[in-house]
């Protein structure tokens, strides 16, 4: 019986507060500090062929652009599909703030 007891008196938020996780991690987070020098040529030349594409002249930041060439792992097809579809998102809200 003395079992049931101490689960009876488990502190609930005490156990679930020891199980947190850092917050600030993320694994899909990119960190070009610890990218060999591959990688950072992929990611230039990624970035340059997406600027060919969608323009120079553009909303999304080339760190937006490197994060996702990261995230789609180096894929600039569906980087150019994410940022196409940004920019005419970003575009849509734009247009509904001007009517």
């Amino acid at each position: 019986m003395s079992r049931h007891r101490a689960v009876r008196n488990l502190d609930i938020d005490d156990i679930l507060d020891e199980d947190e996780y850092e917050s600030e991690y993320d694994e899909n987070q990119l960190d070009e500090n610890e990218l060999s020098n591959e990688d950072l040529d992929k990611l230039d030349e990624g970035l340059a062929h997406i600027y060919s594409v969608i323009g120079e002249d553009t909303i999304l930041s080339a760190k937006e652009i490197r994060e996702a060439l990261w995230y789609y792992y180096f894929d600039t097809e569906e980087t150019i599909e994410w940022a196409l579809g940004n920019i005419s998102s970003y575009g849509l809200i734009i247009s509904l703030f001007i009517i």
